[in-house]
């Protein structure tokens, strides 16, 4: 970009493991096929949620409400895991490789997210 008139310049780097820093914007770049395959566990929770508020709607019993809200929990949790996975595969160990840490104390904060 242009230096001057209060414009940055910024650069754009890509690491083999899909994540792309372009000035303080980070991105993680994902194949077609990670997107659908979590495009496709997404869209199961999200159709759990919708049968949840039907429940409700209908009146149903609080423990076959509670159960439900459950598995979405449970779906839920296991898209994080498989994301924080490919984080750790990806961007964690390239990082680690090159002597940075940075990625390490942001893992640890994740950790810590995830426990409460």
């Amino acid at each position: 970009m242009k230096k001057g008139n209060n414009v940055k310049e910024t650069t754009k780097t890509t690491a083999p493991c899909g994540c792309v820093v372009e000035g303080e914007v980070r991105k993680t770049v994902r194949s077609e096929k990670e997107k659908h395959y979590i495009d496709g566990r997404l869209n199961r929770v999200i159709g759990q949620l919708g049968g949840v508020k039907r429940m409700i709607d209908e009146d149903r019993y609080c423990e076959d409400v509670l159960m439900q809200l459950s598995a979405i929990d449970s779906a839920v949790k296991s898209i994080s895991t498989y994301i924080l996975e490919q984080h750790m595969r990806g961007c964690v160990v390239r990082d680690i490789k090159a002597g940075e840490d940075g990625s390490v104390d942001e893992v640890l904060m994740l950790f810590k997210r995830f426990m409460h």
